[in-house]
């Protein structure tokens, strides 16, 4: 296994834990929900020898702070922003999963120059409206359920263990490809006081994401972009949504592949950052 750094700054008024591994150009990681920087560590594991891996536990998750407020896109971009600025960061490559993609394209726009590409994999975009587009929590019951976040938390307190391994089991084409002690972690990482409720909000602002996606995107936006999905999961929303909003994207969909497309098709999308990352540089 690749060693990794275990670090914190305070950023935008709150304390984040991050990890930093690797060595080369900078990459920045956004994860999803329910999990944390870990979902990481299969992508550190294959490229850490030429790039730069940062990833944070972003806010409301694991060992980073709980704020009651601050779900927004803009909001948490700009915690990436100014952790960035502590590493000392100017250019950098970004990839994010499910639910770190909205704040991640914030972050596209926001940081300009600095952002070498963009990376969105297996991200539900709200507030577009492009020609077939449907918003995800039509197709997605548990969407609109983890809005209304103190009931659902009231509902799955107790039981995070069997709720959580329906969603890594179930939400996955190969349904092992995460391993029952990484299942595990998580479940202790909801079970931290704070933990649950907190990472609801990332469900909660779906109407703020919505609405300042849509502000975004009213301009294309000019970092290249890569989006790619499972046909079991998003399928083709993902590389349409990426279409509609950017001047150059690329992607598609992955055959027998789900949610969790780090750890069920690895060396794919590997290859696949690799290969964008190389031809996306910047000026040497």
């Amino acid at each position: 296994m690749t060693d990794y750094i275990n670090k914190r700054a305070v950023v935008n008024r709150v304390n984040l834990h991050y990890i930093v591994a690797g060595e080369g150009p900078v990459v920045l990681g956004m994860h999803g929900w329910p999990q944390n920087h870990r979902e990481y560590l299969p992508l550190i594991e294959k490229l850490a020898g030429q790039y730069r891996f940062i990833v944070p536990d972003l806010r409301g998750f694991a060992d980073s702070d709980k704020p009651f407020s601050g779900y927004e896109p803009k909001t948490i971009a700009q915690d990436m922003l100014e952790l960035l600025a502590v590493e000392g960061i100017d250019k950098f490559h970004i990839v994010s999963h499910d639910l770190g993609g909205p704040p991640s394209v914030a972050l596209a726009y926001m940081a300009g120059d600095w952002a070498l590409s963009l990376s969105t994999i297996e991200t539900p975009f709200f507030g577009l409206n492009y020609p077939g587009y449907v918003d995800p929590r039509v197709p997605y019951w548990h969407l609109s359920m983890h809005m209304n976040m103190d009931i659902t938390t009231f509902l799955i307190e107790g039981r995070e263990d069997r709720y959580l391994r329906h969603f890594f089991r179930d939400f996955a084409y190969n349904p092992n490809a995460i391993p029952e002690e990484e299942v595990e972690r998580y479940v202790v990482q909801m079970r931290q006081p704070g933990n649950l409720r907190a990472s609801l909000n990332h469900y909660g602002y779906i109407p703020q994401m919505a609405e300042q996606t849509a502000e975004l995107t009213r301009e294309k936006l000019k970092v290249p972009m890569l989006a790619w999905a499972g046909v079991r999961s998003f399928g083709s929303h993902c590389i349409d949504s990426a279409k509609a909003i950017s001047v150059s994207a690329q992607g598609g969909m992955i055959e027998e592949c789900g949610h969790w497309v780090f750890e069920e098709k690895t060396d794919f999308i590997c290859q696949q950052l690799q290969a964008f990352w190389q031809r996306n540089r910047g000026a040497k």
